[in-house]
């Protein structure tokens, strides 16, 4: 079967401006429109990147989609999003807010392609501290740190999320095996404490901070089956990838996500300071 090649510009940082590309092959047969886009409730300019797949051969980039009209809207009000280089397009510089259904529009060559999302509302971080394990002689001690995170759980039923984390500014889950997702499946209504949120390699004095996203089930989904034919593909016996299904509209892929996020920022401490954890 003829493949295609799929250069997934996924916005992981959704909630940043770190861009990914992720190659993956498709049983597709013709060629694709690629969404991917996010908006939350960050005061900040909001990305749609459109583009197309290409054959699985070739050894160019997937191509850039220019000149389209890309709008989002909560059901009241209308951004009309700005090309800011070939294929990327920008909101002004706005907050998404919680509770309300964002929907894209993208009219590309005549074609219009929609998705709509629900901006879920999160919890607060309470406190973050930054524990380690013993390595004792295998590795220094400062050089590794774990996030703690300290939050009161809503009750609501069916919360999804996931966690980013920078150190002095820099965003250290830049791959998709860095990013860590949960569901609330067994801490529903509890309070959460110690929870490890993630991990990294830093020292005393450097600056870490912890970034909580409130994400939809759906795009909870996406993410795996993304990892399934990346990080997770078995090779050549694990059988061909099937395309990961995405909310847009009109037999394109991709995802737009609407999502709150909530950060907490901490000074690592030096060692005798941090939470020694146990490995049992």
């Amino acid at each position: 079967m003829y493949k295609q090649y799929l250069s997934y510009l996924i916005l992981f940082t959704l909630i940043t401006s770190c861009v990914e590309d992720f190659d993956v092959e498709l049983n597709s047969t013709y060629e694709r429109i690629i969404i991917q886009g996010s908006i939350s409730n960050e005061r900040k300019a909001h990305k749609v990147i459109l583009s197309k797949s290409a054959d699985y051969f070739s050894n160019e980039q997937t191509p850039r989609i220019s000149g389209a009209t890309v709008t989002i809207s909560d059901g009241s009000d209308t951004f009309i999003l700005t090309e800011v280089a070939p294929g990327i397009y920008e909101t002004d510089t706005l907050a998404g807010v919680s509770g309300k259904t964002y929907t894209l529009n993208a009219l590309i060559e005549g074609e219009l392609y929609e998705s709509s999302c629900y901006m879920n509302y999160i919890a607060p971080i309470d406190s973050i501290k930054i524990g380690y394990y013993d390595y004792g002689d295998f590795q220094e001690e400062d050089t590794f740190a774990v996030v703690l995170l300290y939050a009161q759980e809503p009750e609501i039923k069916g919360n999804y999320y996931l966690w980013d984390v920078y150190k002095n500014g820099v965003l250290e889950s830049d791959t998709l095996r860095d990013k860590w997702l949960e569901t609330d499946q067994f801490v529903n209504g509890m309070y959460i404490s110690e929870y490890q949120a993630q991990w990294l390699a830093a020292n005393t004095g450097d600056t870490v901070t912890l970034e909580m996203q409130s994400i939809t089930e759906e795009y909870y989904e996406y993410y795996y089956q993304i990892m399934s034919v990346t990080e997770w593909n078995g090779g050549p016996l694990s059988g061909p990838p099937a395309n990961p299904v995405g909310n847009i509209s009109n037999d394109a892929l991709g995802f737009f996500l609407a999502y709150s996020q909530e950060r907490k920022t901490i000074i690592v401490p030096k060692v005798e300071d941090r939470l020694l954890l146990s490995w049992y």
